[in-house]
């Protein structure tokens, strides 16, 4: 009894750790910090206990303590595991990243406090010295790793950095800081687009200062994520006029151009709608107009293909959760996971291209997959109300929208019933060749083009 006094620590870090981080460390020192303390908890477990038990006991009540503390936390990387891709991948880069810093340094430790206090002859000891040697390599690695920053190359003669308006973080990238700005809003909840943006338009920071903007719960922004209660309409759309104030105040400027993609057109539209004194004009690229009846025909596209195509298992499981809108990111994981193949288009290695972002550390980019998760359950089903024909009948600045021939055609149906009563001092929809929901990642030069005369006629 009195031994296991030794493991109370495990219990109280527990505690700590998911009240404090329920999702996981946001910054590498903080990763970093966890790991130590879990290494300190685990040592101090297998001395005290004296005993091999505290290698599995330790972690084992560290998970449960955590485990009750999160209750009431949403999103697929905190809450119960689904037996879907979706929900598998939550658990790799939720609970198996946390396994990385918490419980396996616990248990490598663990096993080293409890070796100091015993001198075993058995022959095995040899081979637990070995696995443990190995693992314990494994979190000297993982702790170098976390806090490895990223890093952003230099323009010469211009500008190049990193940095934060609030929590929501920005890559700022312009030949020359005499500039205009330009200011882009990616497109999934919790979305980032540093590489994309950097490499396919890299064109455009001769013309533009280029501030990337990572949405709230992705990235560099995984901090603000939480309370996801406020994660809201209303909240995206002041984000998006936070970092355009944030924008106008340092670089001195009157007006940004806004270019927005997919669902982050939402809070782009409306913050434009609110505010147009902040903006020169606003380019809306994969443009959302109504989310839901956009969604309701993808669903029954979906189901359609589906079904000539003799897949039972993509039909039962669309059958099962019913046509859209839901309540978290499973109902519409489906149409997520077969949009490309339905369509014909290609924009599934969208999330692994910015996961192989260099302006991004090792933790930020399993934040791009962590929190485009439980962004997208917190966020997206909150859209559902939205149909802007009737909730945003003007915009007051120039508005240009860019639709890729190859998307969504529900998307663009949608996109073309708002622009027929929309009012706007200049209004312009651009259909790029060749392209798909992403098309100003697949057309770069003609996007560019686009954003020439964009600036001109401002």
């Amino acid at each position: 009894m009195v031994r296991g006094v030794g493991l109370l620590p495990a219990l109280v870090w527990g505690v700590v750790v998911a009240f404090w981080r329920p999702r996981g460390p946001i910054f590498p020192i903080e990763a970093v910090g966890i790991l130590v303390v879990s290494l300190a908890v685990g040592a101090f477990a297998g001395r005290y206990s004296r005993s091999r038990w505290a290698i599995l006991l330790t972690p084992l009540l560290f998970l449960v303590a955590a485990e009750v503390t999160r209750v009431g936390f949403a999103g697929p990387t905190v809450d119960y595991p689904r037996p879907t891709d979706l929900g598998i991948l939550a658990l790799i880069v939720g609970r198996g990243f946390e396994a990385l810093l918490t419980l396996l340094p616990m248990g490598v430790a663990a096993a080293y406090g409890a070796g100091s206090t015993r001198r075993s002859r058995s022959p095995w000891r040899w081979v637990g010295r070995f696995v443990t040697g190995v693992l314990a390599v494994v979190v000297v690695a993982t702790g170098v790793v976390v806090a490895v920053p990223g890093r952003v190359a230099p323009i010469k003669g211009g500008i190049s950095e990193l940095s934060y308006a609030g929590k929501l973080g920005l890559m700022i990238r312009g030949a020359r800081t005499d500039l205009p700005i330009l200011l882009f809003v990616p497109g999934s909840p919790g979305g980032s687009e540093l590489r994309a943006m950097r490499e396919r338009l890299a064109a455009l920071e001769q013309r533009f200062i280029v501030v990337t903007m990572d949405r709230r719960g992705g990235a560099r922004s995984f901090g603000a994520l939480d309370p996801t209660p406020t994660f809201t309409v209303e909240n995206e759309t002041r984000n998006v006029l936070a970092v355009t104030e944030y924008l106008r105040t340092r670089f001195r400027r009157d007006k940004v151009f806004l270019v927005a993609h997919s669902g982050g057109t939402i809070g782009a539209t409306l913050a434009v709608q609110e505010s147009p004194g902040y903006f020169a004009s606003y380019v809306g690229v994969g443009q959302v107009a109504n989310p839901t009846a956009s969604d309701r025909t993808q669903y029954d596209d979906t189901l359609a293909w589906a079904r000539a195509r003799g897949d039972a298992t993509l039909v039962a499981r669309l059958t099962q959760v019913g046509p859209p809108p839901y309540t978290n990111i499973y109902g519409y994981e489906p149409m997520i996971l077969n949009e490309d193949r339905v369509y014909g288009t290609d924009n599934g290695d969208a999330l692994i291209e910015n996961v192989e972002a260099p302006e991004l550390g090792a933790l930020e980019k399993v934040h791009v997959i962590s929190g485009f998760l439980d962004s997208f359950d917190a966020y997206y089903p909150r859209v559902r109300s939205i149909d802007f024909k009737t909730q945003v009948p003007a915009l007051a600045v120039p508005v240009y929208f860019v639709a890729g021939d190859r998307e969504v055609p529900a998307r663009v149906r949608d996109l073309g019933l708002w622009n027929a009563v929309l009012k706007a001092p200049r209004k312009e929809l651009v259909t790029l060749k060749n392209a798909g929901h992403r098309s100003m990642f697949d057309q770069p030069a003609a996007f560019v083009a686009l954003m020439d005369r964009v600036r001109d006629a401002a």
